[in-house]
């Protein structure tokens, strides 16, 4: 009779909760227990130091690196993944006092040099390190380790002048504006991120950290300018030597360069040369070579790795070749698009409108590559696409292999990429401008990119997130732990609302419990797994009988509201737990808009 009334009480329950995936797991809710938490134990904070002299002509070697202990004063930071809600920070010192109480979830640990975490710009010989962990996975009554690599978190950034060029440039008072200096900035606006070197010798140029202006692990990039200025003598190189120089043969010059795609951890080391040619013009050459340089502070939650990876150096952006294969919009010169619910027809529930992208290669030239790399205003979708390319440095393959192809159709001779309706789908979750980087190069190994910017405008009428809500009190209090006792399981109120602009195109319950299982609820025809948009034909009965589905309806999709009041079944709920656990039901509501998720989380304390 028990097991029977178990099984009942699995269907109604599951056919009338709609809540969302469950963003975290709280034990500091009414009636948790100490022994339903996980730990996380702070260990060893380590620091491996490059010894390797920056300014020296060859690249740092990771054989040079020494390992010595952190400052105490590191400051060290547990954040749950999914909400990013910082639940315990302290200095190096405190976290290896501490073994941390969580709730079972998935976490990460970062650590900075300084607690505030400001990076100061353009300075002297002076280097932050951040980074943060894997993800953490904690588990009920078990330890878990963490180790959190910390990088550069600013750009190291010498310039060398050869000694011709510093021959050619008259040479005047260190307080002198006209002096010979190259100016480097980091960031458009950024006044305190720019630096004056000085005519110094390869072996003399300051170690200038700059302030990374994108933000750690951004894949956004920054951009670098480049200013060479002074007097320059525009006689004959040989006057300079023999003592008959025409001061009115000096001219004041200025040369500018561009630097894109420049990120923290890496060493900018920017060469400037002179070459005067037999006939024509004098010519000033720039070169700028990309080395990671990234001093690695390596914080252990309880072992200290011995061995660690050197990144691959970035390419340099300005070898872009203007001959390379271009990149247009369905074939039109502006590089701008729109997503907005003018796009979409609720109606027929699909996409009228569908971003193209146009590859065009040089005559006689095919395209061999392609690549993105996506910049967004929007902090979601930005992190979304880092997660996506966390082990490809900020890249996703188009050509010829596609990693997109869920959400992106290529041709196979790459000259065309549609968007799908998936891929409009997870765009217009995303609400924001979007920048996608397209880098293409040719069979004739030439490579230049092309800046694509999508707007995405999902707040106009019928663009909003679907809505889950469970009203009590005139509070949304879905969001909370619910205790069931002996006293409350039977006058206990539950009811929940959902409701979509356009129509539900996904409406999903997930039961996570040790209780309600899928063995469980196979009897009676269902899983922990609902699918209330395409339930099977022999769940619709059982799913009509409990009041999810109305009579004679066989689905939810396209339906705009829908309510389940299951305050009847708490008593049940609570009868059938043989000790007290927790219990969630996940609800994943989608539509054209995106999707919301929400949880129902019950502790039934016995």
């Amino acid at each position: 009779m028990k097991k029977y009334l178990k099984s009942l009480f699995l269907v109604a329950l599951a056919a009338c909760v709609t809540a969302c995936e469950i963003d975290e797991l709280k034990t500091d809710g009414p009636g948790a227990e100490q022994e339903e938490v996980g730990y996380l134990k702070i260990g060893d904070v380590s620091v491996n130091l490059d010894t390797e002299n920056a300014s020296t002509e060859s690249k740092p070697q990771a054989t040079t690196r020494a390992v010595t202990e952190a400052a105490t004063s590191y400051w060290v930071m547990v954040s749950e993944k999914t909400a990013g809600t910082v639940v315990w920070q302290g200095t190096y010192a405190d976290a290896a006092q501490q073994q941390l109480s969580l709730a079972p979830g998935t976490y990460v640990v970062s650590a900075r040099q300084t607690q505030d975490g400001v990076v100061d710009g353009a300075k002297v010989d002076a280097p932050y390190y951040a980074g943060q962990s894997e993800d953490v996975v904690i588990r009920s009554k078990e330890t878990s380790t963490a180790t959190v690599t910390c990088k550069l978190a600013n750009i190291l950034t010498t310039v060398e002048l050869s000694a011709d060029l510093k021959a050619s440039f008259k040479q005047y008072d260190a307080t002198s504006e006209r002096r010979l200096k190259t100016n480097v900035k980091v960031g458009t606006d950024a006044a305190s991120n720019s630096y004056d070197f000085e005519a110094s010798s390869t072996h003399e140029s300051p170690k200038v950290y700059f302030r990374d202006e994108a933000g750690l692990n951004s894949t956004a990039g920054n951009t670098m300018t480049i200013v060479l200025s002074g007097d320059y003598y525009t006689g004959s190189v040989e006057d300079l030597t023999d003592g008959t120089v025409d001061e009115s043969l000096w001219k004041e010059v200025k040369m500018t360069k561009t630097l894109t795609n420049v990120r923290a951890a890496q060493w900018r080391k920017i060469s400037i040369n002179i070459s005067h040619p037999t006939t024509g013009n004098v010519q000033f050459e720039i070169t700028v070579e990309s080395y990671i340089y990234d001093e690695e502070i390596t914080v252990d939650v309880m072992t200290l790795y011995e061995t660690l990876d050197i990144e691959e150096a970035i390419p340099d952006d300005e070898e872009e070749n203007p001959a390379a294969p271009s990149v247009s919009i369905n074939g039109q010169e502006e590089l701008t698009y729109t997503i907005d619910g003018s796009k979409y027809d609720a109606d027929a529930e699909a996409w009228t409108s569908f971003l193209k992208l146009n590859v065009t290669p040089e005559t006689g030239a095919a395209v061999k590559t392609l690549y993105a790399v996506v910049t967004s205003d929007n902090a979601s979708l930005q992190t979304a696409f880092d997660e996506l390319t966390a082990t490809t440095k900020g890249r996703v393959e188009l050509f010829p292999s596609n990693n997109l192809s869920e959400y992106c159709n290529v041709a196979a001779d790459g000259q065309t990429l549609t968007v799908k309706s998936a891929g409009m789908d997870a765009f217009y979750r995303y609400a924001g401008t979007h920048t996608i980087s397209i880098y293409a190069t040719d069979d004739q190994n030439r490579t230049k990119h092309t800046d694509i910017v999508v707007t995405v405008n999902n707040s106009g009428s019928g663009a909003t997130l679907p809505t889950v809500v469970w009203m009590k009190d005139g509070q949304d209090v879905i969001d909370e732990v619910h205790t069931l006792t002996a006293d409350n399981a039977s006058t206990f109120q539950c009811k929940v609302d959902m409701g979509s602009a356009t129509g539900f195109t996904k409406l999903e319950v997930d039961i996570v419990s040790s209780v309600l299982t899928d063995e469980e609820l196979a009897g009676i025809g269902l899983g922990s797994h609902i699918d209330l948009i395409n339930p099977t034909a022999e769940q619709v009965n059982v799913l009509q009988g409990l009041g999810f589905l109305g009579e004679g309806v066989s689905t939810l999709k396209g339906e705009k509201s829908a309510s389940f009041d299951i305050s009847g079944f708490m008593g049940m709920l609570y009868a059938i737990f043989p000790a007290s656990d927790y219990c969630y039901f996940n609800i994943t509501v989608g539509d054209a808009a995106g999707e919301t998720k929400k949880s129902l989380q019950f502790y039934v304390q016995l």
